[in-house]
């Protein structure tokens, strides 16, 4: 139900209709509008622009810009801060939706996630400033975290001149200005809001260990992309439990490291607000993605005006397009400026500059296939399995390789003890549980690595059909694993961990992405390993590689290897080395 609009209204209906449809707006932009036509109609949800008008109201006449120039080259300084059509829309998305029958909001949390220079910091900043305006009868307490302090206070600095400037701190106002504290002991406002009210706003330093004694109305999250993993995001969107109308607010960039934390959110975020994730959840999560397309194999078309408009929504109001498209041409002659074109300037995510393989050749020959594992046990292939075992209680995996017509076909499987998982997926961003419901990977009830259970997958895989003839390991670690294999009935190799070894089965695999003859059965698993893989050119072709970070997990593309390198051996297409080192010859 449709309580009352206002004078913003008609200027956000504009929007939503023109860009659902739009050729220069990204596929999760048009989501994001066709979603808001669908909610005014929706029985779930009352609408009501009384909030909405009060923020942009509250915004236009209270901010001004602090620096920066026109289009024209003329400052900026001191001009109201006049909202564009894009800002207009997510203040009445975010203040506009009711649950039924109550005065709670609908969106609780909201992610933003555009290019750089789209003024999402003073326009974040602004915004929950008037949020806590609004709701400061309840006592709001409002605080901001960026990855950094200095990026965070770019947000305070802007608070800081407008309030200075309408003389509203003790400063100024002794007696009723707000108290300000902006030095090495911290930065942040804070005072009284009419008869009742009040309102304290801290900007914060990235210090995670300290979140758990907040307690917050509204939060902002700055440059998402800086955060190393979920835990400030989770611990502050704790601090706000104490509120019914709360609002956690992330801002973000994309940057390079495709699959960390901000990464995850964003697919998660862009599922949300497509439809293919629903549920409580869901629906209080506000999104707005404005990004550059990528086609099959991951490319950006870059000099495409039209592309260069997705990820920039203030495109011609503090974005001039002449620089977009002269940055443009600097990537497109330039490549080492390329990535950072991408992911800041288009929003894309790019893999991390120390990474070895483009992940966005992988997805691309992966998506040619579809075998299911019935199929794929019916093809008439021979099976080699490679094992990376964890040595204590972190990740243990185990792939089959085979090839067919010319494909090579990995099928991945890993391992992960439960009492250590909660606490590793979250400090280190692996993905365990979400593996785990696509039934990628299997929870140990042990505190360590459980040897038999990579066994007991190996004997599964048998009976489904798959004719495994080796499987390599080196016989240093884990030799009670080697005998519970040979016990199994399974032709065990003795395969030493030595880069002229593994290095054949890293070429193999590398040729076949850039084929376009790899499937690994669309296993993420396999995917975020391959993603987190640094590797060294050496001499005679010999590759060696390792993580890019210590927080890092390449275990199932290990094993990945250590199965193409037994396939090359056993089939007679490795190299001479491998032959001079007769690994046949340790067969246990």
């Amino acid at each position: 139900m449709i309580r009352r609009t206002g004078p913003h209204f008609a200027a956000v209906l504009a929007y939503a209709r023109e860009y659902a449809a739009a050729p220069y707006a990204c596929e999760d932009v048009q989501a994001a509008c066709k979603r808001f036509l669908a909610d005014l109609e929706d029985p779930r949800w009352d609408f009501d622009g009384e909030l909405p008008e009060f923020l942009i109201v509250t915004i236009e006449t209270l901010f001004v810009h602090q620096q920066g120039e026109d289009l024209d080259a003329l400052p900026l300084r001191n001009r109201p801060f006049l909202l564009q059509p894009w800002q207009l829309f997510v203040c009445y998305n975010l203040g506009g939706f009711y649950l039924p029958g109550t005065r709670i909001r609908r969106f609780q949390e909201a992610f933003l996630m555009l290019a750089r220079k789209n003024g999402k910091t003073p326009f974040a900043t602004a915004l929950t400033w008037a949020f806590g305006l609004w709701y400061a009868d309840s006592g709001s307490k409002i605080k901001t975290v960026a990855g950094s302090l200095q990026q965070n206070m770019e947000g305070f600095g802007f608070l800081r001149y407008n309030l200075h400037r309408l003389g509203l701190t003790q400063r100024e106002d002794p007696i009723h200005g707000f108290r300000e504290l902006d030095s090495s002991l911290g930065h942040s406002y804070s005072g009284r809001v009419g008869e009742h009210g009040s309102i304290d706003f801290q900007a914060l330093a990235y210090k995670p260990d300290i979140f758990d004694a907040f307690n917050a109305n509204i939060i902002h999250l700055d440059e998402l992309e800086l955060y190393r993993n979920s835990t400030p995001y989770s611990r502050l969107k704790d601090a706000t439990i104490a509120y019914g109308n709360r609002l956690i607010l992330a801002t973000t960039t994309a940057g390079d490291d495709g699959t960390g934390f901000c990464s995850q959110r964003m697919s998660y975020c862009s599922k949300v607000v497509r439809g293919q994730i629903r549920g409580a959840d869901a629906d209080r999560i506000f999104v707005f993605i404005a990004r550059a397309p990528q086609d099959d194999r991951g490319e950006v078309d870059y000099l495409n005006p039209l592309v260069q408009r997705m990820a920039n929504p203030s495109w011609g109001v503090t974005v001039r397009p002449e620089e977009i498209m002269a940055a443009a041409l600097q990537a497109q002659n330039d490549p080492q400026t390329r990535k950072e074109f991408l992911s800041r300037r288009l929003n894309v995510f790019v893999a991390s500059l120390r990474a070895y393989f483009d992940l966005d050749l992988f997805r691309a020959s992966d998506r040619q296939y579809s075998w299911t594992m019935e199929e794929l046990a019916r093809l008439p292939v021979r099976w080699y399995g490679g094992s990376d075992l964890a040595r204590l209680h972190d990740l243990t995996a185990a792939c089959l390789a085979g090839e067919y017509k010319d494909v090579l076909i990995i099928i991945p499987h890993c391992w992960f003890p439960i009492t250590a998982a909660a606490e590793k997926a979250d400090r280190d961003q692996i993905p365990l549980f979400g593996w785990m419901d696509d039934g990628w990977l299997d929870m140990s009830n042990d505190r360590s690595t459980n040897l038999a259970e990579p066994v007991a997958w190996y004997r599964k895989m048998r009976s489904l059909g798959f004719k495994i003839t080796q499987v390599g390991h080196d016989r240093k670690f884990a030799p009670e694993y080697m005998e519970l294999m040979k016990h199994a009935g399974f032709r065990i190799v003795d395969q030493p961990q030595l880069h002229y070894l593994k290095s054949q089965g890293f070429r193999h695999i590398e040729k076949k992405v850039l084929n376009g003859q790899l499937y690994y059965c669309h296993a993420e698993p396999f995917e975020y390993c391959a993603g987190n893989i640094f590797a060294v050119e050496k001499e005679d072709d010999v590759v060696v590689y390792d993580k890019i970070e210590p927080t890092n997990r390449i275990d199932v593309f290990d094993a990945s290897v250590f199965a193409a390198t037994r396939l090359l051996i056993h089939s007679g297409r490795a190299s001479d080395v491998d032959r001079w080192l007769k690994p046949e010859k340790k067969e246990a």
